[in-house]
């Protein structure tokens, strides 16, 4: 009995420690990167890049608000929408038959998590239920980085409920996010890891913000993002995320 109170108290310790080195690397990502008051005031991001993918190119047009998000990709003239999300809806373009059509349910609740940390998952991260914690350091790209494990409430996949956590690779000197990496939960790469690099950052509006994003899946790279331009607090018509209804 002795033993395991002497071991829970060396794990509170531990997980107080770590939590006060990972809050102490979250204030200084802010602060490298224009402060958490003018992160806070960010209500809207319109994003005009080109997505390099299997040899092609498509211009692409990314908007953000909170609780909603709409990437729409262009290829031989038409609009390929992957996905959007209105709050409560997500859709998407389907390739077979080039119509918008809604997602399952759980897919809607898993993006409604994801887009509800718009502009950024670390901003009140603690007021919103979820933990940080350290995990050492890892070399990324080259660059010697912090790591850090965001987990945030626990998701729905196929009607089990399963822990939805990112890996944050912070650089050591600046201390902005390198990579972040999760595993794949649904769908055709399941069980993979994903991992988004990030570079090529830029001041936009006093906030630090990366323009190129690689995608890769078990280290093997799927997808690049060139941002052309990045604008923020930008009028967004609600009606450019809502479900396009057939006439």
């Amino acid at each position: 009995m002795k033993n395991s109170v002497v071991l829970l108290v060396f794990t509170l310790i531990a997980n107080f420690l770590s939590a006060q080195s990972a809050d102490e690397i979250i204030n200084k990502y802010f602060e490298n990167t224009g402060g958490r008051d003018a992160w806070s005031k960010i209500t809207s991001m319109k994003s005009t890049a080109k997505i390099k993918a299997q040899g092609m190119e498509f211009p692409t047009v990314m908007l953000f608000k909170p609780m909603r998000t709409k990437i729409a990709l262009t290829f031989q003239g038409l609009t390929i929408v992957q996905p959007a999300f209105d709050g409560t809806i997500g859709w998407q373009t389907n390739f077979m038959t080039m119509k918008a059509e809604k997602m399952e349910t759980e897919d809607s609740e898993i993006l409604k998590q994801e887009y509800a940390d718009f502009p950024d998952p670390f901003l009140h991260y603690k007021e919103k239920g979820y933990t940080v914690m350290m995990e050492g350091s890892e070399t990324v790209e080259g660059t010697d980085c912090h790591k850090l494990k965001l987990t945030k409430k626990p998701i729905m996949i196929d009607g089990k409920e399963e822990e939805n956590a990112t890996v944050y690779f912070f650089d050591k000197e600046n201390f902005v996010p390198i990579m972040t990496r999760s595993i794949v939960k649904k769908g055709q790469g399941k069980g993979l890891n994903s991992e988004s690099v990030f570079s090529d950052y830029q001041e936009v509006n006093g906030v630090m913000l990366p323009f190129t994003l690689n995608q890769k899946f078990d280290g093997q790279l799927q997808a690049s993002v060139a941002i052309e331009k990045i604008e923020l607090n930008v009028d967004i018509d609600e009606k450019e995320f809502a479900f396009p209804e057939e006439k």
